[in-house]
Parts: structure tokens; sequence; C-alpha cells
């Protein structure tokens, strides 16, 4: 499995300049939900079952940031850039957040402001709607960006991104804090050394402490589209939740979603029947996941770290035809 979590870690080598970094495909086109559809279930088998799981656990790791998956979604924590496995949606939270910092303070009321950054080729605007007035970042705010060719140390952008819907209570610095905003991208991709990662569709972020240790973090929707190293992967009717305590590393992910494999043709309804969890960085050590197809499923259950058992039930029996153990990094 490509390691594209390594190429999302580089695109947020740009947190630490203050822009809001969201990415799509060349400028993109459409955007939303529009055309996002569930493919119909795909068959069961021991032939394709590492598949089905591989695509799964991408689609559940990968979208929590906390193991190697496709595409980094749901951010582990606020305000936080840990030294591995970091993904784009922790980025653009915290770059939403430091949006007002981009155009300084003093216009007017409802003012947009649109601010050209300078990336070492290309173009990148941003555009800060401060409802209020305030300066920060506060409940009826909007961004949006637009990426063309924008290459920073060698990572390139492209397309567009908005966020809109913003609602933050309490205060980031002393909580109990929370953030949620809605999320609309349009072929949003990072490139890097010919690798590429892109996203389509849109969903609700949230997240939240109440300690500033522990945070939770959710990402839901109707569709959104991921693709990555050949492999295009839909999910529909999704829920992803995280829960990591920055203290100790430990974490913990939950999915809920169907999942269209375009390298199978077909899909498969995720659902977590025990979260997975472990301690960052290392891969989960616990968890169980049930993915359903047509009359047939693969339960996937967490041995340690390093490896995972899947029981495949073919033909919906309720009885297990085929039993196999994979590795992670096969995975």
């Amino acid at each position: 499995m490509s390691q594209l979590k390594q190429l999302i870690k580089s695109g947020c080598v740009l947190t630490a300049t203050g822009l809001l970094v969201a990415c799509g495909g060349g400028g993109g086109s459409g955007g939303g939900t529009a055309g996002i559809a569930a493919a119909a279930p795909v068959v069961v088998t021991s032939a394709n079952a590492t598949q089905v799981a591989s695509a799964s656990l991408n689609a559940s790791d990968g979208l929590s940031g906390n193991t190697a998956g496709i595409l980094g979604i749901v951010p582990a924590s606020v305000g936080s850039t840990p030294s591995t496995d970091v993904n784009i949606v922790e980025t653009i939270i915290d770059q939403v957040r430091k949006a007002p910092q981009t155009g300084g303070s003093g216009v007017s009321i409802a003012a947009v402001q649109n601010i050209n950054q300078n990336c070492d080729s290309g173009t990148l605007n941003v555009s800060f709607n401060d409802a209020d007035n305030s300066a920060t970042l506060t409940t009826g705010d909007t961004v949006s960006m637009s990426a063309n060719n924008c290459t920073f140390s060698g990572v390139t952008m492209n397309g567009s991104i908005s966020v809109s819907n913003i609602v933050v209570t309490g205060d980031q610095v002393t909580p109990p804090y929370s953030l949620q905003l809605s999320l609309t991208t349009s072929g949003f991709s990072v490139s890097s050394g010919g690798e590429v990662a892109a996203i389509n569709g849109d969903g609700t972020i949230s997240e939240s402490t109440g300690d500033g240790i522990t945070f939770t973090s959710s990402f839901s929707g109707a569709g959104i589209q991921l693709t990555a190293g050949g492999e295009t992967l839909t999910l529909t009717s999704y829920q992803i939740t995280n829960v990591e305590n920055e203290a100790t590393g430990a974490y913990s992910v939950d999915i809920s979603a169907t999942i269209s494999i375009s390298s199978l043709g077909g899909s498969v309804t995720v659902t977590t029947d025990v979260p997975l969890s472990g301690v960052f960085p290392f891969e989960a050590d616990a968890g169980h996941i049930t993915c359903t197809g047509d009359n047939s499923s693969v339960t996937i259950t967490v041995i340690d770290s390093t490896s995972v058992q899947l029981d495949v039930d073919s033909d919906g029996d309720g009885i297990i035809d085929a039993t196999s153990n994979e590795t992670w990094t096969n995975l």
C-alpha cells in the first residue's frame, strides 16, 4: 500500500506559514455531493477479502489520521501537528482558525478580505468573511480559497475549497472549546514526489475538548470521494469519529459508511463493532470491524499493532468460510 500519509505530512509544512491550506485538482469542477453515489454491493470472497479490508481500513484508520491509510481526513486534535501521520483536514481546521491573521484587522463589518498569498510558484487566494469584524474566527464567518499550481517546498496544490456554517464556542486557549464547520471541496488535491491525493465532496467537521488534553473529532456527510494511488474510495452516509488523548497518544476510531471501491467495482457497508484503538504513532492494537457486501461479509479483528485476522462469510449464512491473517503493512 502506498504511504500517501507521508505525502499529506509534506503538505502540512504549510501549517507554519499561517495560510489556509486547501487544495484541488487544477481548479476542479463541481463540488459537493452531486454525482456521488454508492455502487452496488460487491460479493465478498476469500479472493477479494484482503482488498476489501484494505480499502475499509484506509477509509477508517486513514481518515482519522492515526494509522497508515490512503488519506487523512479527520483531525486528531485541535491546533497540534504530530510528527508523523498528519492529515489534510487537521491542516484545514488549523488554517481556518488562522485565516483572520492573513488579512489583518480593521475591516468593515461583514467585509470580505481577499488575500493573495505568495507561493514558490503558482497562486493561492484566500477569502475571509469576518462577519462580526472581530478579526478572529467566530460563529458566522466563512472562508474560501483557490489554488492554481501553488507550490511550497515541493508540494503542489490546486483547486478550491469553501468553509461555511462555522460555529465556535468557548476559548481554544482556555477550554472547554468546540468548533464545527461545513466543508465543500472541488478537486481538492495535494501532489508531491509523483504521488497525488485528491478529495471531492462535502461534510461536516466538528471537534471539541473539555480539558485541552482529550479531543473528540468527527467527520460526517452524505458523500465524499477520495482518490490516491490509482484507487478511488467513495464514502456515502458516512460518520467517522476519533478520540485522542494528547498526553498519552491513545486514540480510538469509529466508522460507519458505505464504501465503494473502484478497483472492485462495488461497495461494502462498514460498521464498527469495537472501535479501533491504539497508541500514536503505532497502528491500532485492538478493534473489530464488519464489512458487508452482497449476501457476504468479512470481519476484521485486530490482533495487535502488527497484524489483523480476516474472517470471510461468503454466502451470508453466518458461518465463517475462510480465515486468514494479514499484517498492517500488507493492508
